[in-house]
């Protein structure tokens, strides 16, 4: 962590869901540099991420709340009901969560229950999130929600659920964005596309084509989306509100 920089964010109170997954590790680390507190939201039967007392050495104040992997709605209200009851009013909210599953709607096999767990988890679960922290979110606050460039451009079969879900959430933080803007809370989506820390497990032909299909021509870093988190979590933010974020080496363009 670069301590000399400006500490954008110190005393604000940053929530992070499903910190543990995706860009979650990156995403903890760039708002700790701007000087936040964190509190995460980690998978309770995993142990407690290493990047935690990396953190913590480091200075950062973190506080860490298991969930159950097969979380709902009822769950993310208790989430988020605990943190604000332990941390106090929040001023950024970092909504890192999703399953992704591929079938074509015309596969006879396609698994109906696990659609809806991707659903539930996609749509319902994160729009819970945002609703109840909003209600506990300081005036000036803001919400940043990781999408999806496939809500945009789907571009491979297999995805039609999948990339309903992820539009669902931007359609939501537009319409979000409108209702809590008076109190100058933003609202914003950083859409996804090709970013390594989504695609250790990918097997060999399909990172060459997600590298292929972006104008960059490799993989985006967790941290270069993690830095577009952190710019809309800053005070440099203040006027984009509804807005979409690609952070995709160019696959949409």
């Amino acid at each position: 962590m670069d301590h000399d920089r400006a500490k954008l964010l110190t005393g604000k109170i940053a929530l992070i869901t499903s910190a543990d997954t995706g860009i979650g590790p990156a995403t903890a680390r760039a708002l700790a540099a701007d000087g936040a507190e964190l509190a995460i939201s980690v998978r309770s039967d995993r142990p407690e991420p290493d990047f935690v007392e990396e953190l913590r050495r480091n200075g950062t104040k973190i506080s860490v709340f298991p969930i159950p992997s097969a979380i709902n709605s009822e769950e993310c209200i208790r989430l988020v009901r605990r943190v604000i009851g332990t941390v106090g009013k929040l001023d950024v909210l970092v909504v890192n969560c999703e399953r992704k599953f591929q079938w074509q709607v015309d596969d006879l096999d396609l698994d109906e229950d696990a659609l809806e767990v991707q659903f539930a988890i996609n749509v319902r679960a994160a729009i819970t999130v945002i609703r109840t922290a909003i209600k506990g979110m300081n005036d000036q606050g803001r919400v940043i929600a990781v999408g999806s460039i496939v809500a945009d451009r789907v571009g491979t079969p297999g995805l039609a659920d999948y990339a309903a879900t992820r539009a669902a959430i931007v359609a939501f933080c537009k319409g979000a964005a409108h209702d809590v803007g008076p109190r100058g809370i933003t609202v914003n989506v950083v859409q996804l596309g090709a970013i390594d820390a989504l695609l250790m497990d990918a097997p060999a032909a399909q990172l060459e084509a997600e590298i292929a299909a972006n104008a960059m021509k490799r993989l985006g870093t967790a941290q270069e989306a993690a830095a577009a988190i952190a710019f809309l979590a800053s005070p440099a933010a203040s006027f984009i509100n509804g807005a979409i974020i690609d952070v995709d080496g160019g696959y949409n363009a």
